[in-house]
């Protein structure tokens, strides 16, 4: 009886915090939540900046998504430049990102890496 109740406590416990967890990660995406913070607290990784690309998040940037993103990939259209730029004229980025050489090295990395499991 003992051990039934430590383990429905501890399912209790893991479940609160994962979906603690679930909405953090959700605000991160968001900028504008709060008020109080920084339109750049929430700093994209190079990994989701080429996935939210890809998404259509940098549409209103002029950065294609899903399949014209693919192929303007292939066609060596868009740059990890581009995406920077993309990212900081929608505010996910904040602008110094575009001189930080290992950002977007980064960036070209994964977007090389994006291309090449198509």
């Amino acid at each position: 009886m003992k051990g039934l109740f430590v383990g429905g406590l501890s399912v209790l416990l893991l479940s609160t915090v994962s979906t603690s967890a679930v909405r953090a990660e959700q605000a991160a995406f968001n900028p504008a939540v709060s008020s109080k913070t920084s339109a750049y607290e929430t700093q994209v990784s190079p990994v989701k900046l080429v996935l939210l690309a890809y998404r259509g998040e940098l549409k209103s940037a002029g950065i294609p998504s899903y399949e014209q993103f693919q192929n303007a990939l292939i066609n060596k259209q868009i740059t990890a430049k581009d995406l920077v730029r993309g990212a900081i004229s929608s505010r996910l980025l904040p602008p110094g990102t575009l001189s930080d050489q290992k950002f977007l090295k980064d960036v070209d990395s994964q977007l090389f890496n994006f291309s090449y499991n198509l």
